[in-house]
């Protein structure tokens, strides 16, 4: 699949998921006010922050799949970072309030309301639409491994087991209204799987950040073109120096050297081909440039 029909299927699912999240919204805003529910309220915070992402991931998906190569010659691999920092950025927060307004519930626990039953049925329903968003996401992420794409793939993951989770604990907090230990269960379920959750966004952020600071690739695959290098000691007359860098899925390595007087221009892009192939191998997509230099 090309990158303009994978944002194009990432926009189309990014719409129907803001279309769905709407309703969802307002029906917890007003389960929230009736059942005055931590976990309730956690999850309106966690509809608030889909609402935002899907409506972003939707605009920007619209943008990226028209053709951007003469308005970003190095491609778009630092504005998927951007969304994706954003995107887990605001999810990463509702995860942080979570834990908050979990602990905070542990130290001044209420008995949850009768009215919570109804929730447990909106959560059936928040449940089903995330299993159909999280498979149709899981294909498109498959056939367009994107930031953007990795992104909603992990929020719908995301949503899908919260969910689940949520709507057995308020169920189990309905049973158990009249035991003292039903004030304890959403908040102890919401703490561990928050925290669970955010382990897997903090690694996300840090890689967008990496790209978007051009961070130079780890020591042991420069050590990997090195080596590959040395397989060509005979095709140049000094190296310089390598310059790499990640931008989205593709790894751009630049490699300077200096050649023989006598070098043709036809030995240099045979050179550059050949280590193009095998850099491929090891990396993946990659963009390979010969940098001539004076010895």
């Amino acid at each position: 699949m090309s990158n303009k029909d994978g944002y194009k299927k990432q926009k189309n699912l990014s719409f129907i998921q803001f279309l769905a999240e709407t309703p969802s919204f307002i029906a917890v805003l007003v389960s929230a006010i009736l059942s005055k529910t931590i976990l309730v309220f956690v999850d309106l915070l966690d509809s608030f922050g889909n609402i935002l992402r899907t409506a972003m991931v939707t605009i920007l998906s619209k943008k990226l799949s028209k053709d951007l190569r003469f308005e970003y010659n190095y491609g778009v691999g630092k504005i998927e970072a951007i969304a994706s920092l954003i995107c887990d950025g605001i999810v990463f927060f509702g995860l942080l309030s979570t834990v908050g307004l979990s602990v905070y519930s542990i130290i001044f626990p209420e008995q949850p309301s009768d009215l919570v039953i109804a929730v447990v049925g909106l959560k059936v329903i928040n449940v089903s639409f995330d299993t159909a968003f999280f498979v149709k996401q899981r294909k498109i992420t498959k056939i367009h491994n994107s930031a953007i794409s990795k992104s909603n793939y992990a929020e719908a993951l995301s949503a899908l087991l919260f969910d689940s989770v949520a709507m057995v604990s308020l169920f189990a907090m309905w049973l158990l209204r009249e035991n003292s230990i039903g004030g304890y269960i959403a908040p102890v379920v919401s703490i561990f799987v928050a925290i669970y959750l955010m382990i897997g966004y903090v690694k996300r952020i840090r890689q967008a950040l990496i790209e978007l600071t051009d961070k130079t690739l780890p020591e042991e695959e420069q050590m990997k073109i090195l080596n590959i290098l040395t397989h060509y000691y005979d095709s140049y007359s000094q190296f310089h120096s390598i310059n790499s860098h990640k931008s989205g899925d593709v790894t751009r390595i630049d490699i300077h050297l200096s050649f023989e007087q006598d070098t043709t221009f036809e030995e240099i892009m045979t050179l550059k081909k050949q280590m193009q192939e095998e850099l491929d191998r090891l990396f993946g997509n990659c963009i390979v440039n010969i940098v001539v230099g004076e010895d």
